[in-house]
């Protein structure tokens, strides 16, 4: 693997079959601000791999036909640079990049084309951001930092952290493998592939979006909070809650301390089970389903009228079943299990679901503005976002040169997106 000396100062690429111009060195620099960005320009094929480790990174991915910039910025001031070393393998069509003992202000800034692989790993609080990415293999490893990635197109997705967030704006696409220990948390607008497999300790777990064949969602001691659901899903926490805003599928659903409240707008096979916990269960009133409910107390609201009425009683448990609608369709039911707990049973409308959620989401920050707003926030004297993505994103696929920005701008950037 062959390795390239940094070229200090900005660089201007156009997309394939373009041009590139060479940066012109810089000599010096006046007053005590943080040194100029290094930058590598590398020619590379438009599909390789790329693996990045650093301490922090921050990358940043873009469209970029055959061309691959690196650049470091940041640091603190009066402070030389510290050591960043880039290796090219063009027989196996790699990139590494590695830093050890770097200045906790220093950023990388990363772009690629886009159907580089990645294989991204920080210490400490070091961040990761990735954007607009296509790729087979998208891999993370993060301790206490946040990673941040936004309309990801994969075929396997796997993020690791200990203690640090995960975030998603817009769609993660593809089979996805997400593990968050200690007090990691989980945060996606939007999942969707064949398998996704998901899990935290202590953490939150929450997804607006979820589209899957199978998904196995788990925590042990967080909630897990989900919006539309579809598929057949599997959600499992011991002292955590669960909550589904609907569900259209297949769902498992169990927690020893916690409750569970769930709308099921079209079902297959739904099983809830709560050791101690209430268990909340919402139906249209046109659903047609098989259901029993056992707890301490069932309630089955006014509105859902239960055919074939069946009650048992013993030690204090009370088990009802009956069907909705219909009475030869076995393979659609709902089976509400609490221990301890109370069993209620409450007639919703597809409308009055919507409505709920558009209530819960003037009354606090909806997830999308609340995500982007800790993603892509920065510190309005060093530079406005509208102009970044302007000048480092738009002009890489119009053909214009990007123009230069300061590293005081782009440490503000960075800082504000791995906070």
């Amino acid at each position: 693997m062959r390795a390239l000396p940094p070229r200090w100062a900005a660089l201007a690429v156009r997309a394939a079959g373009g041009w590139w111009a060479p940066p012109v060195p810089r000599r010096g620099r006046s007053g005590p601000g943080p040194p100029p960005p290094r930058e590598w320009a590398l020619s590379v094929s438009p599909r390789g791999r790329l693996r990045v480790s650093i301490r922090p990174l921050d990358p940043q991915r873009c469209p970029g036909a055959d061309r691959l910039l690196v650049a470091v910025s940041g640091g603190s001031p009066g402070r030389e640079r510290d050591p960043v070393r880039v290796e090219h393998d063009e027989a196996l069509g790699q990139v590494a990049i590695v830093a050890d003992g770097v200045d906790s202000k220093t950023a990388v800034d990363v772009r690629t084309p886009v159907k580089f692989d990645l294989d991204i790993k920080t210490s400490g609080t070091g961040c990761v951001k990735i954007q607009k990415i296509e790729c087979d293999n998208c891999k993370i490893e993060t301790e206490k930092g946040t990673s941040v990635l936004q309309s990801i197109k994969s075929h396997k997705i796997d993020i690791r952290t200990n203690g640090g967030k995960v975030i998603g704006l817009g769609t993660l696409y593809g089979n996805t493998d997400i593990c968050a220990t200690e007090k990691g948390s989980v945060n996606i607008e939007k999942l969707q592939g064949t398998t996704i497999n998901i899990s935290t300790e202590d953490g939150l777990l929450k997804t607006k979006y979820l589209y899957a064949e199978s998904a196995s969602l788990s925590s042990e001691s967080g909630d897990i909070m989900l919006g539309s659901v579809h598929g057949n899903t599997n959600l499992q926490t011991k002292a955590g809650s669960i909550t589904v805003d609907s569900s259209d599928g297949s769902l498992k659903a169990s927690t020893y301390h916690g409750t569970i409240d769930v709308y099921v707008s079209q079902l297959r096979k739904v099983d809830l089970k709560s050791q101690k916990g209430s268990i909340t269960v919402k139906v249209p009133a046109s659903l047609k389903a098989y259901l029993e409910l056992s707890g301490r107390k069932v309630d089955v609201s006014s509105e859902i009228k239960l055919k074939e009425t069946q009650s048992a009683s013993k030690d204090d448990h009370v088990t009802i079943s009956g069907h909705m609608n219909q009475r030869d369709e076995t393979d659609k039911w709902i089976k509400a299990d609490t221990q301890n707990g109370k069993v209620y049973l409450k007639s919703q409308s597809w409308i009055q679901s919507v409505k709920l959620k558009n209530r819960n989401k003037n009354s606090s920050m909806s997830t999308t503005a609340h995500l982007q707003r800790k993603a892509f926030k920065i510190n309005k004297s060093a530079m406005d976002l509208a102009d970044f993505k302007e000048e480092h994103f738009s002009s890489w696929t119009s053909g214009e040169s990007p123009r230069e920005y300061s590293p005081e701008g782009k440490a503000a950037i960075e800082r504000k997106c791995c906070p």
